[in-house]
């Protein structure tokens, strides 16, 4: 570890089961990541768009918007700002 880092033990860490992903039933948005306030998470929103753009299936989109709603809950827990 460098100095001026922190470290920190996740051996408890909890992680909510906030935000979620939506299926839109749309063909140009079929997914929607909203956080934990309910709000639509723009940057998602345009990584879902450029998939779309560029050929991938929904089933792709489906899948990354899997991860990134994981990655999401994770940085909640850990109290890190998605930017």
């Amino acid at each position: 570890m460098s100095e001026g880092e922190s470290s920190r033990d996740l051996s408890g860490l909890v992680v909510a089961r906030v935000g979620r992903l939506i299926a839109t039933g749309q063909a140009a948005e079929p997914y929607v990541l909203q956080g934990s306030d309910g709000e639509r998470v723009e940057s998602v929103e345009v990584f879902f768009r450029e998939l779309i753009a560029s050929g991938r299936s929904v089933a792709t989109v489906r899948s990354y918007g899997m991860d990134l709603l994981r990655w999401w809950r994770f940085l909640h827990a850990v109290d890190v700002a998605w930017d």
